[in-house]
């Protein structure tokens, strides 16, 4: 998980409101949310214990949609979308498997067979001309 960015059908909402918010999950939800937002930057207890990416992205995303999602809720729905969606699953299932070379529109199928939209895919450019995915947006 990368985020979950509310936005107002056209355009994604960023940095809201609340700047000096106190970010507080009780112990249960952060190893939930390790599980499936690890923060891989920090060792895995000192990123449970400070909590440096949930703090920044519900900053700058969650702050947008704190009338509809509380702390809380916004969590359980960032860990609700990872489970429904399970990308990774979703891809190996249609034979896709990271590390190989693929079309971007097979990617964009394999994708659609869980979602309604087409993805966004965001690539990043590699030394030698290789191109490689980077982020899959629903």
């Amino acid at each position: 998980i990368h985020g979950v960015w509310p936005d107002n059908k056209s355009v994604i909402l960023n940095n809201c409101k609340m700047k000096f918010l106190i970010l507080y999950l009780q112990d249960k939800k952060k190893s939930e949310l390790d599980k499936r937002w690890p923060q891989l930057r920090y060792e895995k207890l000192y990123g449970i214990e400070k909590q440096d990416l949930w703090e920044k992205e519900f900053l700058k995303h969650g702050s947008c949609s704190i009338n509809r999602y509380k702390q809380e809720a916004y969590f359980d729905l960032a860990m609700k979308i990872k489970d429904r969606f399970d990308l990774l699953g979703t891809l190996r299932n249609q034979g896709i498997i990271p590390g190989s070379t693929y079309e971007l529109d097979d990617i964009e199928r394999a994708v659609k067979t869980v979602s309604i939209e087409v993805p966004s895919l965001k690539c990043i450019q590699k030394p030698l001309g290789n191109v490689e995915l980077n982020e899959i947006g629903i």
